[in-house]
């Protein structure tokens, strides 16, 4: 509204609506800035030092017992306690067991100690240092150490010294191979492959140039009717396995991926033709069949292993010696 002289003296003149009113957005703005100075001076007055968050304290190392029999209690060190062990630490008294890297050794062959011991019986004939491996082999045989004993029969060997224990020393290494080869240890003739889509025993044998029975007697607990995708088994990989037939000396070695690895005995063959014969699938060329053709007789044990060793691919050779 307004005062205005007018024809009748002072006259009031309402303001239009359309008018804005410049004093109360002043009046509204005062208000707003005290409020604001009020709250700002309001905290600076009750403000407090900010909480210091500390660590949460170590429990005090615990009381020890006294050690020379006085009834003394016992102190806590008023030094800063050391950081408590990891969980998977134990007492120096009380060392942690370590799990073996291998299988256990298996236990000692009570046959094979007795041999050991008869090779022994000519130690002390020998020179110092066949008679240091001899000494070495009859340990290792008493206490199931199949890997050492194998290499310790490797080197008496390859010594003329011990030339005339060569045929006990060949027979006892075939012998440790094996036991080596179906143990749970790794052996230098198997390997670990895993199950594909659609694989099965004859197709697993055929892939690694093996047969059936290794993959059993490798694997005594599965089942290969109920094999799956992803299972892992143990192999017998790429043998390469070759059996020489020696007619005059009476014995055969087998051979695995070029090294010797174990000797059977057999009687006959003293009229088999020498030469190679191949192991197929082919009709007549079996193991039995070669081995029947071949006037060769085996124990029924060493004729099962010989099948089970040499798959189609292999060969049998026949030797004059």
């Amino acid at each position: 509204m307004s005062y205005a002289r007018g024809k009748f003296g002072i006259e009031y003149t309402p303001r239009s609506r359309d008018d804005k009113s410049h004093g109360l957005r002043w009046l509204l703005l005062l208000l707003g800035i005290l409020l604001v100075v009020s709250f700002v001076v309001a905290r600076l007055f009750t403000r407090q030092p900010p909480t210091r968050i500390e660590p949460e304290p170590r429990p005090p190392a615990p009381a020890t017992e006294p050690t020379d029999g006085t009834d003394r209690p016992a102190t806590t060190p008023t030094a800063t306690p050391p950081a408590p062990a990891p969980r998977d630490t134990v007492a120096p008294s009380q060392p942690k067991p370590v799990k073996p890297v291998h299988p256990p050794p298996a236990p000692p062959d009570p046959q094979a100690s007795r041999d050991a011991v008869k090779l022994l019986d000519t130690a002390s004939q020998r020179p110092a240092a066949e008679r240091v491996l001899l000494e070495k082999l009859a340990a290792a045989e008493r206490q199931g150490e199949i890997v050492v004993a194998i290499d310790t029969i490797k080197r008496l060997c390859d010594r003329p010294a011990v030339a005339d224990l060569h045929p006990k020393l060949w027979e006892r290494l075939g012998q440790l191979n094996l036991q080596l080869l179906f143990s749970e240890r790794s052996s230098p003739w198997t390997a670990r492959v895993t199950v594909k889509r659609g694989d099965s025993r004859d197709r697993i044998a055929r892939d690694n140039r093996t047969t059936g029975a290794a993959l059993e007697r490798l694997n005594p607990n599965v089942n290969w009717s109920r094999i799956r995708p992803g299972n892992v088994v143990r192999v017998l990989q790429y043998p390469r396995a070759v059996l020489v037939i020696h007619k005059r000396l009476g014995f055969a070695d087998l051979s695995l991926k070029g090294t010797f690895f174990h000797r059977y005995s057999f009687t006959g063959g003293a009229h088999a033709a020498a030469g190679v014969y191949p192991v197929t699938r082919e009709p007549g060329k079996s193991v039995r069949a070669l081995l029947r053709s071949l006037g060769v007789t085996f124990s029924p044990e060493n004729r099962a292993d010989l099948e089970m060793f040499l798959a189609p691919e292999s060969s049998i050779n026949v030797s004059d010696q």
